[in-house]
């Protein structure tokens, strides 16, 4: 146990849970509602560098160029560049086990996160070793209705 002057230190355990809310901005407002109205992925690419940003990004960190109005629509396949099987409980993410995926869709040149779904996860280990980066994978959107201009209007899965 830690003291100063000799009183012993104490460690308080506590929580703070802090709600708020924020403007997404206008690039990624258009992407959410692009994702909940027309199910469709879309990405801001440099007209300079040609990097294609996906989440879409107001402007181009390599060049420093405005992406207003340089919208490209991504295909909804691409690899799987890396992942995470989660396996510890995490407040305001899914029960684990649950995989994030890092994958490039449809001629993105940076990978983006989100969860892939569709694998056996009863044995997470077994899981891991199954997976391989470069593998095919593809966006499932949810339903129109059950859309809610958020990222997790779609995830990922294998194509098989």
């Amino acid at each position: 146990m830690a003291q100063v002057n000799g009183v012993e230190l104490i460690t308080v355990p506590a929580s703070w849970e802090i709600p708020y809310a924020y403007s997404a901005g206008e690039t990624i407002s258009k992407f959410l509602t692009e994702l909940r109205d027309n199910g469709r992925i879309m990405a801001t690419k440099c007209p300079k560098c040609q990097e294609v940003l996906l989440p879409p990004r107001s402007f181009c960190a390599s060049c420093f160029v405005s992406l207003k109005d340089q919208w490209v629509e991504i295909e909804p396949v691409g690899e799987l560049v890396t992942f995470s099987i989660c396996t510890e409980k995490i407040t305001g993410a899914p029960e684990p086990p649950y995989i994030v995926a890092f994958v490039k869709l449809g001629g993105a040149t940076v990978p983006m996160a989100q969860f892939l779904k569709g694998i056996d996860l009863s044995d997470p280990a077994k899981a891991g070793r199954e997976l391989k980066a470069g593998m095919a994978v593809k966006a499932v959107f949810k339903e129109k209705s059950e859309r809610k201009a958020s990222i997790t209007d779609f995830h990922m899965e294998l194509i098989k």
